[in-house]
């Protein structure tokens, strides 16, 4: 008997697989274990902070930064933004025509 170990991205991802699985006859016996940096207090990240990453999530601080902006800020009004977002679209079928 040989033993496979997988890792997914996330526990939905897991239990979807493991339901799979569970439906495959070469399969003698299959258990959903638990991450082990799930239960670590510290964990050093997979990789480097890297900031201009645009997958990364953004952190707290940059959260409620962008969050006080759109309170404190000018901005557009509804019709406003409807208008230059249309403009913009015009403008860019025009260019795609081209």
């Amino acid at each position: 008997m040989e033993t496979i170990i997988i890792k997914t991205e996330n526990k939905a991802t897991a239990k979807v697989l493991l339901a799979f699985l569970k439906t495959v006859r070469s399969v003698k016996s299959i258990k959903l274990v638990p991450d082990e940096t799930e239960t670590n207090v510290v964990n050093e990240p997979a990789q480097k902070y890297n900031w201009i990453d645009p997958s990364r999530p953004a952190t707290d601080a940059e959260i409620e930064k962008m969050l006080d902006e759109c309170e404190t800020g000018e901005g557009f009004s509804t019709k406003e933004a409807r208008a230059e977002t249309n403009k913009l679209l015009e403008e860019w079928h025009r260019k795609r025509k081209e």
